[in-house]
């Protein structure tokens, strides 16, 4: 007999009680139900009532999907659905793993959710992504967490660690950073980070990576991707690097890493006393490195990363043909195993424009020459 629940994806607009008697009726008949999914409708206040009375004391549910929930719903709306699903759902005593993403929360519906996130000690995977939570709601969510570590610890039943935390797409910035360094540090224990597309700026991201990411010794799947780093958030990359011995995967396109900043992440792969075994993805898409920052890095990935299963390039400063291409592919047909990404959008300068841009820095040189000051 099947322990879930779905109406993933119907498009249902559920307004009232009785639009879903039928599914909350459904819910409370099956035995031993672990997984709720109600993604892809749009449910109204009442029928969000209805629903939670389902949801409360469900002792066996492990899994529940809430994502897009709330499409052309008022914002006046969200923060009363919400609540009461979410406080229904403090009685689950197995629910680990909650999906919101994909609902327009912003600061007006941050109440019950820092509630929920404070308080729900079985909590393991938070998946909370394209909310429109902006720095201050990311704040608060940030804080919320962190109450939860403490609630853990004193918790009477033997309750999961925090282990996976998903929030890109959220506008988290660098206000909200001090909070997510402070909840990392209370949660020593999560595996799987991803905050990417966030508009961290490199200030932001050293901050997070010295006092928060320096004390996650268990992480495995670190995505910061789309967010920036510079040579500061490269810098304080290098300095944790070594703190994270069973890394797998580490997403750092599109962050303008920069030659410097690759050169510095090389030298720390470099230092580091055993060959990191653990590390199979390595992402660094568009970040501005040229062939020379990139052959330090395959020189130093072919001692210290014996494992690496996929590296992505693509987008960066040199061309398909450049030695550092050959090098990495001789390095994965020798192991047997591990790939380049497809380089199609190398961004590399022509000749030409390489004399466009010498020209105009002459002409640049010859204006400031003769301006008056």
């Amino acid at each position: 007999m099947s322990t879930s629940f779905s109406i993933k994806d119907k498009g249902l607009k559920l307004e009232t009680a009785d639009d879903v008697k039928e599914f909350a009726q459904q819910i409370k008949d099956t035995p031993n139900l672990k997984e709720i999914n109600l993604q892809g409708n749009t449910i109204g206040v009442e029928a969000s009532k209805a629903l939670a009375k389902a949801f409360e004391n469900q002792k066996s549910l492990e899994t529940i999907n809430l994502s897009d929930i709330y499409t052309g719903r008022l914002v006046q709306e969200i923060p009363e659905s919400l609540d009461a699903l979410l406080t229904s759902l403090l009685t689950c005593p197995n629910l680990h793993t909650i999906d919101l993403s994909d609902n327009a929360f912003g600061i007006m519906t941050i109440d019950p959710l820092e509630k929920f996130l404070s308080q729900h000690a079985p909590l393991e995977h938070l998946i909370l992504a394209n909310n429109g939570l902006g720095p201050a709601a990311g704040t608060r969510v940030g804080n919320a967490l962190t109450k939860l570590a403490e609630v853990k610890k004193n918790s009477a039943e033997k309750v999961p660690d925090l282990v996976t935390v998903i929030c890109g797409r959220n506008r988290l910035e660098n206000g909200s950073m001090e909070a997510w360094a402070k909840l990392l540090v209370a949660h020593g224990t999560i595996k799987d980070l991803r905050l990417p597309q966030n508009g961290i700026r490199q200030e932001g991201i050293e901050h997070l990576l010295l006092h928060g990411l320096s004390e996650s010794p268990k992480i495995e799947k670190l995505d910061l991707q789309d967010n920036t780093f510079t040579v500061t958030g490269a810098t304080a990359l290098a300095k944790v690097f070594s703190k994270w011995p069973v890394i797998s995967d580490l997403g750092i396109s599109d962050c303008l890493l920069s030659n410097e900043g690759t050169d510095l992440f090389a030298r720390a792969l470099l230092e580091l006393e055993t060959p990191l075994e653990s590390l199979e993805h390595l992402r660094l898409q568009y970040n501005e490195i040229e062939g020379a920052g990139a052959l330090k890095l395959a020189n130093a990935l072919k001692t210290q990363a014996p494992n690496l299963k996929l590296i992505e390039l693509n987008g960066n400063m040199f061309p398909e043909d450049h030695a550092v291409v050959d090098l990495l592919n001789e390095l994965f047909e020798e192991r047997g195993f591990g790939e380049l990404d497809e380089l199609d959008d190398m961004e590399i300068f022509s000749e030409s424009e390489e004399e466009e841009s010498e020209e105009e820095v002459e002409e640049l040189g010859e204006k400031l020459s003769k301006a008056e000051i």
